[in-house]
């Protein structure tokens, strides 16, 4: 009868010890799925004030930095505009995506042009065509007298794309026609730099760029991480660069 209850014993702490075991592994289990999720989620984006890749915890806090960087370079630059010459620029005439023969005109500072066909998947939509918005952010517009006639002009960064991943930025010359801001001439720059600044001194445009290596400095459209600066001059109502 002893030896019975001893084994009945045994078995309940085999019993103990096997649920016990199961239940650490499950646990252990759950800790590093979850520490596996953790680290999916963690991003890497390219930095190009430090040439170097930038470390966030996942998406959500890289999109709210840059989100909220944005908002604060827009509420600076509506300030900066606030009563200048700057706000014509905002809803003025500029030329299309791949052509300068047509211009078509801002609203607010942006413009996209669809096809008039809609898109055989969707009959309410219509393919992009392109589309432009004005750089907004104080290192990207000047106002100066370019053409020496005593009136404000303009100079101002305004980015294209045609619906892929390329964003172009191009310089443009806006001149001042008795008050009234129009289209002169545009240069177009690099696909997706960084602009530093922009200024006017003896009639060259200098603009200060964060722009891509070549050969083995080239780390790809993603990553721009050679500061230069581009100087330009108006010759016969075009930019020249210099």
């Amino acid at each position: 009868m002893k030896n019975l209850k001893k084994k009945y014993i045994l078995i309940i702490l085999a019993i103990f010890l096997l649920l016990a075991t199961s239940v650490f592994y499950m646990l252990s289990n759950k800790q590093e799925r979850k520490s596996d999720t953790t680290i999916s989620k963690s991003v890497s984006a390219w930095d190009a004030e430090t040439a170097s890749f930038k470390e966030y915890a996942s998406y959500s806090e890289m999109d709210e930095e840059r989100e909220s960087k944005k908002q604060v370079d827009l509420e600076e630059y509506n300030r900066a505009i606030e009563g200048t010459i700057v706000e014509q620029i905002q809803n003025i005439e500029i030329p299309s995506y791949d052509s300068n023969d047509h211009l078509f005109q801002l609203e607010d500072g942006k413009i996209e042009v669809r096809s008039m066909s809609p898109m055989k998947d969707d009959l309410s939509a219509h393919a992009l065509l392109w589309s432009a918005s004005l750089d907004k952010n104080v290192n990207s517009f000047i106002v100066d007298d370019f053409n020496k006639d005593g009136l404000e002009d303009v100079a101002h960064i305004i980015g294209y794309t045609g619906g892929g991943s390329g964003y172009f930025y191009y310089l443009n010359i806006f001149i001042n026609e008795q008050g009234k801001l129009k289209y002169l001439t545009q240069r177009e720059l690099e696909d997706r730099i960084i602009i530093k600044g922009l200024k006017y001194s003896a009639g060259d445009f200098l603009l200060d760029v964060i722009a891509h290596g070549e050969g083995d400095d080239f780390l790809g459209y993603c990553c721009p991480n050679v500061p230069k600066t581009l100087t330009f001059q108006l010759q016969d109502n075009k930019l020249i660069e210099k």
